[in-house]
C-alpha cells in the first residue's frame, strides 16, 4: 500500500515537473498553485547566515540525496513566506550537457549564481541592504523525495568611515595642528549608519584607549552615501559619537598615530580612520656660559647661551631685569641646538639685577625657560621703603599692624639696616610691638603716637644711604582730653559770693578729665569736654548719673564743635548733682571711656587729721594738719585758742602763746564746720622738746630725766596705738568713703616702657597720656548696669538696653586743695564715695 501511495507520488511530482519546465521557458514563472498543493509534503530544515553589504556571501541549500545513485534534477529559491520562486536551477537535461538557471531581477538578478555541489551553494555577489529576510531551497531528485532547506539572511551594513573632529568641529584628517606640550588633546570621533550599532573604539598607536566616552544620536534626515558602489538605504540611520581625552601630552605622543575604529562584524575589517598627533615641544635646558662671581662696572663683557629640547627650535633672548636687550646678541644653530652670543657694559644700576638668557618656543611662550645670573656691582647702598601692599596709608586706625618693606641693593653687602621714626632709631622690642625682621618693620597693635615720618638707613663699607619717607597718620577713636566749667553763674549772686575752687591739677595749669568743683543751689554750670581723635570730625552725646538713675542728656542742652562739646546745666534741687559723662565718637569708633564730671551734694567738710605743733622760735608755736574732705565746696581753717581766733586758707598757723593752752581747730565751708580737733595743754615747755632751741636753761636731775623719758616712751606707745585705733577706725567703710583707685601714668603705659623706659618705644594701648611725668587725675567710668538692677523705679527697658552705656561701680575722688607746706609728717587723702 506504502509503495504504491510512493509511486503515485512521483508520478504527479514527475508530472508537475514537466509542467514547471513547460511554464518557465514561457513565463518565467511556475504554476503556484500546484505547487502549493505539494509544499506541505516537503520537510524542511534552517540555518542562519550573514552578510556584508558590498561583499559576496553564500547562501547553503542541502543537496545530498538520499541514495548516493540519486542525482539533482532542480533546485528552486525563495523568499520569505511567499511561494514565488527568485532563483532556479534546472538540470533535468543534465545528460544533454545542458543547465538552466534562471533569477528575478527585481531580487538578485546577474548577483546570484548557484553552485551544484555536495553541499550546494548560492552564491550572491556585492551583497544589498534589502536582501536581507528568509529564504528556502527546495531540492528536487531524480528519484528521491525533494527536500526543504530554510536559510534566515542577515544582511550587516558597515558604517561609514569615522570623521575625526577637533573640539572646534575641524576635521581632523583635513587639519593638521600642533599642540602644546602638557596640554590636554579631546578630540570627537563621529561614525555614520550601520546595522547592527558599530562599536566605535581608540587606539593610540597599537594599544586600545580605555577612557572614552560613548553618545548615540538617531538622524531623521539621512545622508545619501555611496561606498564601493553599493546602494545604501535612505532609511533613517544612528550615528555614534566617541570622545576621547589624552590628558598632558608628553614627548612619547609626539607623532604618534591616534586611530579611531568602528565596526560591528568580525565579517568584514573595521572602518579605521587615523590622525599623526603634532606637539609643540617645549625647551628643555638653557644655559648661560662663563658666568662669573664679580663684574665690574664699564668693562665689556662676552656671554654666550645654549638651549635644546625645543620643537621647533627655541628663540633664545636676553633680558637685564625686566628690560630686554636688543640688537646686542648673534643668533643661530648649532648640531640642533640654539646659541646667542650676548655682548654688553654692565654698570652701578645692574646691582642685585639679573641677567637673563630666556629660551621660548614661539608655539608656547608660557613655557619658556629662563636662565638667571645675578650681577654684583660694587657701590654704595641704594634704599627704597615701601609699605606692606595691603596697608592704605589713608586708612590706618589705631590697634591696626603695619608693615614697611626696606629694599637695599648693595655691594659689598650692607653690613648695617637701622630704622627711623622721625629723628629716633627704632630698636626691636617685640614686647612693644616693635619687630624688626631681615629687612622689615612690623608694627603691632599701633597708637596714635606712632604717627610720623618712617625711613630706613643701610650702610656698607662704600657708604651709607638713607630711604624715602613715608609719613604714617594714625586714626583714632576719641578720648578724653580735658572736661571743665567754663562759667559757673549763681542765679542770686547778690546773696552769696560766686567763686569756685578747681581742683589742684587745674590750678597747676594741668588738665583734668575727672574734676569736682564747688558750687551752690541756683547756680548754672557749664562744661565744656575736649576730646582727642582723628578724624576730628566727632559727634558727642552726654549722660547724667545721680542717685536715683543713669539717662541721656537731651541734645538741645549741648552744642558740638569739632572736638569740643559745651553743655549747660542748672543746680537746683539734690537731683540735680551728680556725675556728668561726655562720650565722643567718630569714624573709628566710641571713645572706650568718657570725660567724667562729679558734682557732688554737699556736705560739712570732714575733720582735719595729723595735726601737729612745732616750736618755731620764742614762744611762737607753728601747727600743721593734713586736710580732710571739703564736702564738695571751698573750705578754710580756723584755730580758736583764748578766745582768740586765726583763720587760713591751708592748715597751717602760727601762734603766740604766753601759757598752757587748748587748741580747737575746725574746716569751715559754706555748709558748715566740722567736728573740732582739740589739742589739750599747748605750751612753750611742752613743744621745746620737739626742737631744742628754746633758749631756757633747766635744771633737772638725772633722775627726773630718767622718769621723764620713760613717761614719755610710754605716752608716745599709748599713742601710737590710739592713732593705729583711729585709723583702722577711721578707714573702715563704716567710718569713711572709700577712695576711688586713681589712674597713674603707669595704668596706661606699655609693658617696655615699665622695664626700660625705652626712647623708641610705640605704645599700643588703647589709653594713653601725654602728660608723663605728672600724676593723671583722669578717666572715669559711669556705673554700670549693676547699680541699677537694685533701683525698682528704673524703667526696665534701659536695664535690658544692652547699647546703653554702663560703668562699674566707681568712687571718685572729691576737690582736694594742695598742701602748701613742707614740714607735714602724714598726708592723708580723704575721698568722698560717689552715691552713684
Amino acid at each position: 500500500m506504502v509503495n504504491m501511495t510512493s509511486n503515485i507520488i512521483v508520478f504527479v511530482y514527475c508530472a508537475l515537473l514537466t509542467f514547471t519546465d513547460g511554464q518557465l521557458t514561457k513565463s518565467n514563472g511556475l504554476d503556484i498553485e500546484l505547487m502549493q498543493k505539494t509544499e506541505t509534503a516537503i520537510p524542511i530544515s534552517s540555518v542562519n547566515v550573514q552578510g556584508v553589504v558590498g561583499q559576496i556571501t553564500t547562501l547553503p541549500c542541502d543537496t545530498k540525496p538520499r541514495n548516493s545513485s540519486d542525482f539533482v534534477t532542480m533546485v528552486l529559491w525563495f523568499k520569505e513566506s511567499t511561494n514565488e520562486p527568485v532563483y532556479s536551477y534546472d538540470a533535468r537535461n543534465l545528460r544533454t550537457g545542458k543547465t538552466k538557471l534562471w533569477s528575478a531581477a527585481h531580487i538578485w538578478g546577474s548577483r546570484a549564481t548557484f553552485r551544484a555541489t555536495v553541499p550546494g551553494h548560492l552564491l550572491i555577489k556585492n551583497v544589498q541592504e534589502n536582501d536581507v529576510g528568509e529564504y528556502r531551497c527546495r531540492v528536487d531528485f531524480h528519484n528521491s523525495p525533494s527536500k526543504n532547506y530554510k536559510v534566515n539572511f542577515t544582511v550587516i551594513v558597515p558604517p561609514l568611515k569615522p570623521i575625526i573632529y577637533d573640539t572646534k568641529k575641524r576635521d581632523m584628517s583635513k587639519h593638521v595642528e600642533a599642540y602644546p606640550e602638557g596640554a590636554d588633546l579631546d578630540l570627537i570621533c563621529e561614525v555614520h549608519g550601520g546595522k547592527p550599532r558599530p562599536r566605535v573604539s581608540w587606539y593610540l598607536e597599537s594599544q586600545l584607549i580605555a577612557n572614552t566616552t560613548y553618545e548615540v544620536k538617531e538622524t531623521q534626515h539621512p545622508r545619501t552615501v555611496d561606498v564601493l558602489n553599493v546602494a545604501i538605504s535612505k532609511e533613517p540611520y544612528t550615528i555614534v559619537i566617541s570622545r576621547v581625552k589624552i590628558k598632558n601630552l608628553r614627548r612619547s605622543h609626539y607623532h604618534a598615530k591616534l586611530s579611531c575604529r568602528a565596526n560591528n562584524t568580525h565579517l568584514a575589517a573595521p572602518q579605521t580612520t587615523t590622525i599623526v598627533i603634532e606637539i609643540n615641544l617645549k625647551p628643555l635646558i638653557v644655559s648661560i656660559l662663563g658666568k662669573e662671581k664679580v663684574v665690574s662696572a664699564n668693562k665689556r663683557y662676552e656671554i654666550e647661551c645654549q638651549s635644546t629640547g625645543s620643537r621647533p627650535a627655541a628663540i633664545l633672548s636676553w633680558y637685564k631685569g625686566s628690560k630686554q636687550l636688543k640688537n646686542s646678541s648673534r643668533d643661530f644653530q648649532k648640531d640642533g641646538m640654539s646659541v646667542s652670543i650676548l655682548q654688553w657694559i654692565p654698570n652701578a644700576e645692574d646691582e642685585g639685577k639679573y641677567l637673563i638668557c630666556r629660551a621660548e618656543n614661539r608655539h608656547l611662550p608660557e613655557a619658556a625657560i629662563e636662565d638667571k645670573w645675578k650681577l654684583k656691582v660694587h657701590f654704595a647702598p641704594i634704599v627704597l621703603l615701601r609699605i606692606g601692599s595691603t596697608f592704605d596709608l589713608k586708612d590706618i586706625k589705631e590697634g591696626d599692624d603695619v608693615y614697611f618693606e626696606c629694599n637695599v641693593r648693595a655691594n659689598p653687602r650692607n653690613f648695617k639696616l637701622a630704622w627711623y621714626h622721625g629723628t629716633k632709631e627704632l630698636r626691636h622690642n617685640a614686647s612693644a610691638g616693635i619687630v624688626l625682621a631681615d629687612q622689615s618693620l612690623f608694627l603691632q597693635g599701633i597708637t596714635r603716637e606712632a604717627s610720623g615720618n618712617y625711613s630706613c638707613l643701610a650702610v656698607n663699607s662704600e657708604g651709607h644711604n638713607r630711604s624715602n619717607v613715608i609719613y604714617l597718620h594714625v586714626m583714632f577713636a576719641p578720648i578724653c582730653k580735658r572736661l571743665s566749667p567754663i562759667n559757673l553763674k549763681d542765679d542770686y549772686e547778690q546773696q552769696q559770693p560766686s567763686n569756685f575752687l578747681l581742683s589742684s591739677g587745674e590750678e597747676n595749669g594741668e588738665s583734668a578729665t575727672n574734676s569736682s568743683f564747688g558750687h551752690r543751689h541756683y547756680q548754672v554750670l557749664n562744661l565744656a569736654c575736649e576730646v582727642e581723635a582723628s578724624p576730628t570730625e566727632v559727634s558727642f552725646h552726654w549722660t547724667f548719673n545721680n542717685s536715683r538713675e543713669l539717662s541721656d542728656v537731651s541734645p538741645s542742652r549741648y552744642t558740638s564743635d569739632s572736638t569740643v562739646s559745651q553743655l549747660k546745666h542748672q543746680l537746683r534741687s539734690d537731683e540735680d548733682y551728680g556725675t556728668f559723662g561726655c562720650w565722643a565718637s567718630n569714624v573709628v569708633g566710641q571713645s572706650k571711656q568718657a570725660c567724667l564730671y562729679h558734682v557732688p551734694t554737699p556736705v560739712n567738710p570732714l575733720p582735719l587729721q595729723n595735726c601737729t605743733a612745732h616750736n618755731q622760735s620764742g614762744s611762737w608755736i607753728r601747727i600743721s594738719c593734713v586736710e580732710g574732705f571739703d564736702g564738695g565746696l571751698p573750705q578754710k581753717f580756723v584755730a580758736v585758742a583764748d578766745e582768740r581766733r586765726w583763720e587760713s586758707s591751708t592748715p597751717y598757723w602760727e601762734i603766740e602763746i604766753h601759757k598752757p593752752t587748748t587748741v580747737s581747730l575746725y574746716a569751715v565751708n559754706a555748709k558748715g564746720s566740722s567736728d573740732p580737733i582739740i589739742m589739750e595743754g599747748i605750751a612753750f615747755k611742752d613743744v621745746a622738746k620737739f626742737t631744742g632751741e628754746t633758749g631756757i636753761s633747766l635744771d633737772i636731775s638725772p633722775i627726773l630725766i630718767g622718769l621723764g623719758g620713760t613717761a614719755t616712751g610710754l605716752g608716745l606707745i599709748v599713742t601710737g596705738v590710739l592713732m593705729a585705733l583711729w585709723r583702722k577706725h577711721a578707714s573702715s567703710p563704716a567710718s569713711k568713703p572709700k577712695p576711688l583707685q586713681q589712674p597713674t601714668n603707669a595704668t596706661f603705659a606699655v609693658k617696655a616702657e615699665e622695664e626700660d623706659g625705652n626712647p623708641d618705644l610705640i605704645p599700643t594701648t588703647a589709653l594713653t597720656n601725654n602728660y608723663t611725668d605728672r600724676k593723671l587725675s583722669i578717666y572715669g567710668s559711669l556705673p554700670r548696669r549693676s547699680n541699677f538692677a537694685e533701683d525698682p523705679q528704673l524703667p526696665q527697658s534701659i536695664i535690658q538696653d544692652m547699647d546703653y552705656p554702663r560703668a562699674a561701680p566707681n568712687t571718685y575722688y572729691s576737690l582736694q586743695r594742695p598742701s602748701r607746706y613742707t614740714e607735714t609728717i602724714v598726708r592723708h587723702t580723704t575721698v568722698h564715695e560717689s552715691c552713684i
